[in-house]
């Protein structure tokens, strides 16, 4: 019954975390930058179409380096993904990492139980085998 107990902990553990994650991922929004061309001086607009102003996490701070070498932070065009408290992430939600986390290892949890059950199975099904003395 403990073991069972363990699965089952082992099992909601990471999905509670996915979850959330997706809860969280949910929650939120994507849009394009509109305004990119200042750091930390960026627009894009929200699902109401109403126009946001801020910064963006995942902007290096010295720009980004065309393929001249010169610098530039313009990302007006570029996708990003705005968290309900109104942080915005260029190109990838941290929430979708944790989402593949999650579920991977619930599922990774739920794979093992399922062999081992299925080896548990065949091991009471198959008939004993006899020691032989040598």
């Amino acid at each position: 019954m403990v073991v069972w107990a363990a699965v089952l902990v082992a099992f909601a553990v990471p999905l509670r975390h996915a979850l959330v994650a997706t809860d969280t991922y949910l929650s939120g929004y994507w849009a394009t930058v509109t305004e990119g061309d200042e750091l930390d001086h960026f627009a894009w607009q929200d699902p109401q179409g109403r126009t946001v102003r801020g910064a963006v996490r995942g902007v290096p701070e010295d720009g980004e380096w065309d393929e001249e070498g010169e610098g530039t932070s313009s990302i007006t065009g570029d996708r990003v993904w705005v968290s309900a408290q109104g942080v915005a992430h260029i190109s990838e939600s941290p929430a979708q990492q944790d989402m593949v986390v999650g579920y991977a290892g619930a599922g990774a949890v739920l794979g093992i139980v399922l062999l081992v059950s299925r080896a548990r199975r065949r091991a009471r099904r198959s008939p004993p085998t006899e020691l032989r003395e040598t």
